[in-house]
């Protein structure tokens, strides 16, 4: 017996399926544009739409380290700020239908994220808008401000539930391991033709264009960053505590590998991190007051000695990003990283007496074709760096000043150095009270968490900041921390025992 519902859906199955095939297969004949590409792309969302719906919360987690780009948009845009724009989206949806659906209240980090949004706005607005030259605008540098307004979005998109108990191993490695596979960006120059089209989704580093690519030479920025994934998953699932018990010879081995692979690219940086991220896990795990801090002493002792007469031995990349140390290092290495250091100091020499003259109302991130002249012709500040090299200027005409006060003032102001230190400091007391609070079972990741925002914080005004990535940064971190540990954490109140009243002596009774 025919079910009627059943034929009624099969129908309207029909009817939609057979005309959406045969519009396909008509655009599929023409030459392929942004137009066909964004009806291809509309059609694939349709079908994964009911996926993305119901699991759109972990797809997003996950999307938030993958080094994935999405080429068939315009723009091609990370795939990190479409699947956190869409999965807040859906969480808006459903609270409006769902009342019990409700967003994670944090006030102290609410606030602060709300002001700077509308400070990014206004100063957007009265220094050119928000140009988007990828989509055929005269102004540009949108991406930038596009950048801090998703990275606030993304606070409340990771707000939007709690992840649950038992699933928060799960979530932890969905917020790490994705980033492991950036490693693909350098492979471009040995993959196989058939394979370069990953380089779509995986866009090629820097130096995959090297004619000379070699491995220990070639700076392996994204093998660098694979590495320091994988190091920064064993620090959040074993802690240094875990890492370098006596009876895991194998995870010692893993994660000292997995350290020197990370000096492939070559970047100072990442040295001075990492050397800052185990010094405060160190102290924080309480390692120092147990016999581990001789241990790790006479390691370093023994590793210092071996290391002073062979230093100019190791690779080139490895002597580069150690070019920091009073060692004795190849001379090629150390001259260019001094000269990496040196366009910076100009850049910052030349950029730091105009700060005054954007206090009230930064310059904002708008570029217009004067702008860009200005690169070609390479002249900046008053033509104080005729000298200076056009690549380093059209970096400072954009505002990539390698500088994190420099990347906040400049374009913002004071209101955006007010907005960055309210939701930093906001979001370093909500780390640590989570770290300090939170369950047992989460000990060891949100101390790392916690460590990699005071990190973050400190790097910031002494290493390489930039406020437009930086601040949405910040602000994932303490999100995924409230998430986590389902909201922030308060000391526990102790179960109030039971009171024994001592009873009243009984009454003599006195002879007659």
């Amino acid at each position: 017996m025919t079910n009627p519902a059943a034929a009624v859906r099969l129908l309207i199955t029909y009817a939609v399926c057979i005309p959406l095939a045969a519009l396909v297969g008509y655009m599929i004949t023409n030459p392929l544009d942004y137009g066909s590409l964004g009806f291809f792309g509309l059609v694939a969302l349709l079908i994964v739409s009911p996926i993305f719906i119901r699991w759109h919360y972990p797809i997003m987690i996950m999307g938030l380290a993958t080094p994935i780009y999405c080429f068939f948009l315009k723009g091609t845009p990370p795939l990190s700020q479409v699947v956190m724009l869409l999965s807040l989206g859906i969480a808006i949806i459903d609270r409006t239908l769902n009342s019990d659906k409700k967003f994670i209240s944090v006030p102290v980090m609410t606030w602060p994220l709300l002001f700077t949004a509308a400070m990014v706005y206004f100063t957007a607005e009265m220094t050119g808008g928000i140009g988007l030259k990828a989509l055929g605008g005269e102004v540009a540098g949108g991406k930038k401000y596009i950048a801090i307004f998703i990275g606030i979005a993304g606070f409340f998109a990771l707000t939007s539930r709690v992840i649950p108990k038992h699933q928060r191993n799960l979530y932890v490695a969905f917020y790490f391991l994705p980033g492991a596979v950036l490693f693909v960006s350098d492979l471009f120059p040995v993959l196989p033709s058939p394979l370069n089209y990953i380089n779509l989704l995986i866009p090629p580093s820097e130096s995959s264009g090297d004619a000379t690519f070699s491995f220990g030479t070639s700076r392996l920025g994204a093998f660098s960053a694979s590495a320091g994934v994988l190091a920064n998953f064993m620090l959040a699932k074993f802690g240094i505590r875990g890492i370098f018990r006596g009876d895991r010879p194998l995870r010692v081995l893993g994660f000292c590998t997995l350290l020197v692979l990370t000096m492939l690219g070559g970047f100072r940086i990442v040295l001075v991190s990492y050397i800052m991220t185990g010094t405060l896990l160190f102290f924080l795990e309480g390692l120092h007051k147990t016999r581990m801090l001789m241990i790790f002493a006479l390691a370093g002792v023994l590793g210092a000695s071996l290391l002073i007469p062979f230093a100019n031995k190791l690779p080139y990349t490895f002597q580069r990003a150690m070019s920091f140390l009073p060692l004795k290092l190849d001379s090629a290495a150390v001259m260019d990283a001094d000269g990496s250091k040196k366009w910076r100091e100009d850049i910052w020499r030349d950029t730091w007496p105009k700060v005054p003259d954007y206090l009230l109302l930064g310059k904002g991130y708008a570029l217009t074709a004067a702008d860009f002249q200005m690169m070609g012709n390479g002249q900046f500040a008053n033509g104080a760096d005729m000298n200076m090299d056009k690549s380093m200027t059209a970096l400072a005409i954009s505002g990539d000043y390698h500088n994190g006060p420099l990347s906040t003032l400049m374009p913002f102001g004071i209101w955006g150095a007010i907005s960055f230190l309210w939701v930093t400091l906001a979001g370093m007391w909500v780390m640590y009270r989570n770290f300090k609070y939170g369950d047992a079972e989460l000990k060891t990741v949100n101390t790392l968490l916690f460590v990699f925002f005071v990190q973050g914080f400190i790097g910031f005004f002494i290493l390489f900041g930039a406020y437009a990535y930086g601040l949405g940064d910040f602000a994932k971190l303490a999100g995924f921390s409230i998430a986590l540990n389902w909201g922030v954490c308060a000391p526990k109140r102790q179960a109030a025992g039971v009171v024994r009243i001592k009873p009243l002596p009984r009454p003599q009774l006195l002879p007659a």
